[in-house]
């Protein structure tokens, strides 16, 4: 059993603990990107139907329109996980700690119940029915451009609005593009607003804002699944919200400092989006 006891956190006994930086962590992009759904009391499972397509055809005046149509309902049914993380601080180390070593234990628990839920959702993309690039792909903005228009110009049309998430290393080449002085039919005038204020995902590429999520996995080769997709395309569901706990263990003369959750990040509708597979390399220039 792992416990954080005086010894782990020595230069935290004296120093001014309240100041202490905490790991920084990304910020959780899928929890809010994605169809957000509960499960119901009783329920274990949730069953997603979709409805198939009919089609209208022509009427000749006062002729009964005798043929009917059958309406096909195809679904989709999705369970959920516990996942939890747990630490433990000594009364002696919180004695000898000048801030409140609750309040520093929750920070690190509750963003690492974060980050798992971002990394599971992230985790989907490669998944998706189709896409874009491949190993040592070098990102272009046409790329995104073409995943747009396979969504809208498909037979049935992804529904709107489009996201992009991406690696914050391809980030890097959208600025690198964009703000190059003399690249082809790039205003001068766009490209100093990239050049003053970076590429920070409040704005968009055709109609779709760009959003970097450093959670994004890095493969051996320095490659990284990004994608284009609307909310509809993959669910968040929540068997019930993170929970908090503190519990002291007088044999063991400390607190016990955890969260647990119960949830399920899956795919509902694979044709819904496009996956990048490009170059995710750390910027050098």
């Amino acid at each position: 059993m792992a416990i954080t006891v005086a010894a782990d956190l020595a230069a935290g006994q004296i120093a001014m603990v309240d100041k202490a930086r905490f790991t920084y962590e990304h910020i959780a992009l899928c929890a809010s990107l994605f169809n957000k759904m509960t499960l119901g009391k009783g329920e274990k499972s949730k069953y997603i139907p979709k409805f198939g397509t009919v089609t209208a055809v022509d009427l000749t005046d006062g002729v009964d329109m005798a043929d009917a149509q059958t309406i096909s309902i195809t679904g989709t049914t999705h369970t959920t996980d516990e996942a939890g993380c747990k630490v433990i601080v000594t009364k002696k180390l919180r004695n000898q700690l000048k801030a409140d070593a609750y309040a520093a234990a929750g920070v690190v628990i509750g963003n690492a119940m974060g980050r798992k839920i971002d990394k599971d959702g992230l985790g989907l993309f490669s998944g998706l029915n189709s896409g874009l690039g491949s190993a040592g792909t070098t990102f272009a903005v046409g790329y995104i451009a073409a995943a747009v228009n396979q969504c809208i110009g498909q037979a049935e049309p992804v529904p709107l609005p489009l996201v992009c998430v991406l690696h914050p290393h391809t980030g890097n080449d959208i600025v690198t593009y964009l703000a190059t002085p003399g690249t082809t039919n790039i205003p001068p005038d766009f490209q100093m607003d990239v050049l003053r204020n970076y590429w920070r995902g409040n704005d968009k590429l055709y109609g779709v804002p760009i959003l970097l999520d450093g959670n994004t996995p890095v493969d051996s080769s320095d490659d990284a699944y990004g994608a284009v997709f609307c909310k509809l395309t993959f669910v968040y569901l929540v068997g019930w919200e993170p929970e908090r706990w503190v519990a002291y263990d007088d044999s063991l003369r400390g607190w016990e400092i955890g969260i647990v959750t119960d949830y399920g990040m899956v795919e509902e509708d694979g044709t819904y989006g496009r996956y990048l597979l490009v170059d995710a390399t750390a910027p050098t220039s």
